[in-house]
């Protein structure tokens, strides 16, 4: 049997980027404080916050609820509600799904359907579904999203976006040399500011996180476009022969953005003009 590393129990998870096993305990310690840490990177919950949170069918979003309704538990000052987007037929079983976690967890959800009445434009509608089905096109879906929070008078909206999303779309904006895409990765700068609790942590984790503790089922399989397909593969294959990769990736967003706000401009060789 392995054993944890730091209790000797059963271990459940070998993390190749820390070389640690760990047992259930102690993963969803590592979990929660990888939470925690993206919460007071973002600075938004010194004095209190109506936190909206997009909710799915699927792991992440549930699985971020789920956490930050545990951590929040005795923040008074703080007021989760969970905002569920129909897609008509098509994700009917994953809109049932959300609305019973968030019954499950006393969590206040509104149901935004995705139709003309909701205030897209016709033409946006299919792209918008193909956004929210995918998880590939997040333009979208944050500006559905953003309208309810502003609705419900939220101070920040909070998606479900893993580890391997974050390093992904930072690797894709390298690719390009897509600088502004490195800044919108930040924190948001919209009427509502955007964050993602669960950027620290592996999808993989994700996935064993939920299902240790009951949560979502209907994680997508559908297509994604051929860029960032190819771009999954081989940051998916240099993470595997190296891991802490994705985790580089994302400290090097941080740093960026770090010195942008430094406002930290780089000069030209002495006796250069620009």
């Amino acid at each position: 049997m392995t054993v944890c590393d730091k209790c000797q129990g059963r271990a459940i998870i070998y993390q190749r980027y820390s070389g640690m096993h760990l047992c259930q305990a102690h993963f969803d310690q590592d979990v929660h404080r990888k939470v925690r840490e993206s919460l007071r990177h973002s600075s938004l919950f010194g004095r209190g916050a109506r936190v909206a949170v997009g909710l799915g069918g699927g792991r992440s979003s549930a699985t971020l609820l789920y956490i930050l309704k545990n951590l929040f538990s005795r923040r008074r000052d703080i007021d989760l509600l969970a905002i569920i987007i129909d897609e008509g037929q098509e994700g009917r079983a994953a809109l049932e799904e959300a609305r019973a976690l968030a019954g499950r967890l006393a969590v206040p959800c509104v149901v935004k359907s995705l139709s003309p009445a909701s205030g897209a434009n016709l033409p946006d509608l299919a792209l918008a579904k193909k956004a929210f089905s995918c998880g590939s096109s997040f333009a979208l879906k944050k500006d559905l999203l953003e309208r309810a929070a502003r609705e419900m008078e939220a101070s920040v909206l909070a998606t479900g976006h893993s580890l391997d999303d974050e390093a992904l779309d930072i690797f894709i904006s390298y690719l390009q040399g897509d600088v502004d895409g490195l800044f919108r990765l930040g924190l948001g700068e919209g009427q509502v500011p955007w964050i993602k609790p669960l950027r620290r942590i592996p999808e993989r984790e994700i996935r064993l996180y939920a299902i240790a503790h009951g949560l979502g089922s209907l994680d997508s399989h559908s297509q994604v476009e051929p860029l960032r397909a190819e771009a999954k593969r081989l940051l998916d294959g240099f993470d595997l022969r190296h891991p802490g990769t994705k985790y580089s990736l994302l400290r090097s967003l941080e740093r960026v953005l770090a010195l942008k706000e430094a406002g930290c401009h780089s000069s030209p060789p002495r006796g250069q003009s620009l």
